[in-house]
């Protein structure tokens, strides 16, 4: 019994290790670059990290200069004229409420993210970031 809890714990702390590494390698500019290229999009400025999120001016497929954020680990692209999200306001409530956070306002879906602030579970109040698909917390910076 002994044995398979030490087999337990050693996989368990592995993998959180490996969590760990994988969350500490943010994109660099020169990769959000590139990315944005692949995605299709060209005369790419104005990039900077900001609010946990890269940001850049750039020129779509169609033409149009529009504003893009940039979830600094996956890549993921969110442009300011995407317009279809899963979720509605109380999705994104219950999943901020399900993930420790209180006072949840300004709930908003706005340049192709949601966005929120909240109080954390240590009561610092936050802005939060999140993908329009999931509900996943993209970026999480000071108020």
């Amino acid at each position: 019994m002994k044995q398979t809890t030490a087999i337990r714990g050693l996989a368990l702390a592995l993998s959180l290790a490996a969590g760990a590494a994988m969350a500490q390698d943010a994109m660099t500019s020169a990769q959000v670059r590139a990315t944005l290229t692949e995605g299709g999009y060209t005369d790419i400025h104005d990039l900077e990290f900001k609010d946990g999120v890269w940001k850049a001016d750039v020129t779509d497929a169609n033409g149009r200069d529009i504003d893009v954020r940039l979830d600094p680990a996956t890549g993921r692209i969110y442009p300011e004229t995407a317009g279809a999200t899963n979720l509605g306001e109380a999705d994104i409530r219950a999943q901020l409420t399900a993930a420790g956070f209180t006072r949840i306002e300004d709930v908003e879906f706005d340049d192709g993210m949601w966005k929120a602030e909240a109080d954390t579970a240590e009561g610092q109040r936050v802005d939060l970031k999140l993908d329009p698909q999931d509900g996943r917390i993209v970026s999480q910076s000071r108020d």
